[in-house]
């Protein structure tokens, strides 16, 4: 069984509960995000991952690069596990930079989401994937990403040709995309 930590609404701590339980009973808890970004010919491009089409939850769906729940004997720091697990590579937490605490939501799963961004030289070939969480890694041009979710386009191309759009993308609600785009680009301003 996996234990989570939960909150109040404020990101107050209350306690310890079984995972699943507090997936049922709509508390509050913490999650990692790692968006791995790289930049080619001074344009950056986000890498998605595509969740297992054997995954319980969104199946067959475009999400964070990697991410997972934070046990509730876990730091923020620790987080990091899943950046080698699902897509094998291996990071130290202070290579990541950590952009924003998010509060999302999907249905009654309601979480705190630890955002970070991790500038990747790596090419798709050097990706390992974790098959029963990841069927494979994208790409799309940052522009591109934030113009599907700030509303101005319908839908865009990733690096594998493939045509997504919103609906391609796990359904984070809380207007998380908008707020996470406004995180990563100012933390973006003067790279290149």
């Amino acid at each position: 069984m996996e234990f989570v930590n939960i909150f109040t609404e404020t990101y107050e701590y209350i306690g310890v509960m079984e995972r699943e339980e507090a997936h049922t009973r709509g508390e509050w808890h913490e999650v990692f995000h790692c968006w791995c970004l790289s930049c080619d010919e001074g344009e950056w491009h986000v890498y998605l991952q595509l969740r297992s089409p054997d995954k319980k939850d969104y199946p067959g769906l475009y999400d964070i690069t990697a991410a997972g729940h934070l046990e509730a004997d876990e730091s923020v720091e620790d987080g990091v596990r899943e950046v080698k697990e699902e897509i094998g590579i291996d990071v130290a937490y202070e290579e990541l930079e950590k952009v924003a605490l998010l509060d999302t939501w999907i249905g009654k799963d309601r979480e705190f989401a630890h955002e970070h961004m991790y500038v990747c030289r790596h090419s798709f070939s050097q990706f390992t994937l974790q098959e029963e969480e990841v069927e494979d890694v994208d790409r799309v041009s940052w522009e591109d990403f934030k113009r599907l979710w700030l509303g101005t386009a319908v839908r865009i191309n990733s690096a594998k040709g493939h045509t997504l759009q919103r609906e391609s993308f796990v359904p984070h609600e809380n207007e998380y995309y908008p707020k996470l785009i406004e995180a990563i680009d100012r933390a973006l301003i003067g790279r290149t």
